[in-house]
């Protein structure tokens, strides 16, 4: 039962009586004060805001979104019996971020999605193997000169320059759970496949990686293959790509050969002249035919299954709606003018929706189903307003009430089977 569920949560929450606050039980003490030594953010000196507490409260610029920050450092209270005034005023707060810089969140984030991501869940798998995703999106920051020259801006109809700066995120997401395993950012001119690329190494072996066909690069591909340890991969294929026919699995499914150019070869010298790849062929009614393309081996693996898992690959783009509409109430831009504090927040950011999706997966064995199948919006009121009222609740003996009020209404959490766009 759910009630079981966050017992549990709590019990690795530590003695409630300590008033531990909203991200200790999934985000350790431990972790922060290893990404705190690993990036050389401690200093000897202890001050009045501690670096471990500016991590949470990156985390809670993106839970609270629509608060100002200095509501939100008033709201975590940062475990003290007292806060002084001076303390949250914006420039003492912005200096404390700026003291502890992005390195630690960016830390912190990868040692918890390495630890999320490698959880299983209840059909988190296709064929025994894990299902990823890489694709690519844009955020703006404040407009100020140092984000605008570190971050460059997009341009606009009829201007030169967009009335924001920008910069690009890619992001590899597990698509059964939708938690972010790696991210990367980049600036707004560097293309959309060079920032994603950093990402190929991280996906671990006995995985399915979904692609756009803006992906299908025979250099990020091929790269890819060289992994070896049952890594595939499956995308789209642009209409320009030509290709000839070396063995006919099917009707619809093919062996193929592409001719890889001098020039692909001279810029990536382990490219070989010729790539063999798998092609599928398939047509929705309404919609003109179109082609998969692929790693995965015909001895196992069906047109029909590879045609079914290829339309999973939307998934990343409604974890992203996730992250800017539902996390962020569609705001414009992100809080930070300086580029090392926007790095900072992103990665508040994403930790923060990985701590929603965590719970959610968690929600989803409870019911015994997909964590997609669990409401990001009710995970995310259970983590913000839930997690935060028991732990800090003064009558103990209410926390056990408050369990069973989850518990009854656990439908909530349960959205309906969609069918994906085409």
């Amino acid at each position: 039962m759910l009630s079981d569920e966050l017992a549990y949560f709590f019990d690795e929450c530590g003695d409630l009586k300590d008033k531990v606050d909203i991200f200790n039980a999934q985000l350790p003490k431990e972790w922060i004060s290893e990404a705190l030594n690993a990036t050389g953010s401690v200093t000897v000196r202890r001050r009045k805001m501690p670096a471990e507490d500016i991590i949470r409260l990156t985390i809670g610029m993106s839970l609270m979104r629509q608060e100002p920050i200095q509501e939100v450092a008033a709201r975590l209270s940062f475990q003290s019996k007292q806060i002084d005034n001076q303390l949250l005023a914006r420039s003492s707060i912005s200096n404390a971020r700026q003291r502890l810089g992005s390195a630690p969140v960016e830390w912190l984030f990868n040692r918890s999605a390495d630890k999320w991501s490698a959880q299983s869940h209840c059909d988190d798998k296709w064929n025994e193997l894990n299902l990823f995703s890489i694709d690519g999106t844009t955020f703006r920051t404040e407009d100020s000169e140092e984000n605008r020259e570190h971050f460059g801006s997009a341009p606009s109809k009829g201007a030169l320059v967009s009335s924001f700066p920008a910069f690009r995120l890619a992001c590899l997401m597990n698509v059964r759970s939708h938690i972010i395993s790696r991210a990367a950012i980049g600036p707004f001119k560097t293309g959309e496949l060079t920032v994603a690329s950093q990402l190929l190494d991280n996906v671990p072996p006995k995985s399915v990686l979904l692609l756009d066909r803006l992906y299908h690069s025979a250099e990020l591909l091929h790269h890819f293959e060289s992994l070896g340890e049952e890594r595939y991969w499956v995308t789209r294929l642009k209409s320009t790509i030509n290709y000839r026919k070396i063995k006919t699995y099917g009707e619809n499914d093919f062996l193929v050969e592409r001719d890889l150019s001098s020039h692909a070869r001279k810029k990536s010298p382990s490219l070989p002249d010729k790539w063999q790849m798998r092609v599928v062929r398939y047509q929705l009614d309404g919609y003109e035919p179109q082609e998969i393309a692929t790693s995965l081996p015909i001895e196992h693996y069906s047109a029909a299954q590879i045609i079914a898992l290829y339309h999973e690959r939307w998934e990343i783009e409604l974890g992203y709606r996730e992250i800017k509409t539902t996390l962020l109430k569609n705001a414009i831009t992100l809080r930070s003018k300086k580029p090392d504090l926007v790095i900072q927040e992103l990665y508040g950011m994403l930790l923060a929706y990985n701590l929603i999706r965590h719970e959610a997966a968690l929600a989803g064995d409870v019911v015994k189903l997909r964590p997609t199948r669990i409401s990001f919006k009710t995970a995310m009121r259970v983590v913000l307003y839930d997690y935060y009222g028991m732990a800090t609740a003064s009558n103990l003996q209410s926390i056990p009430a408050r369990l069973k009020e989850l518990t009854d209404t656990i439908k909530d959490f349960i959205l309906p089977k969609q069918k994906r766009p085409n």
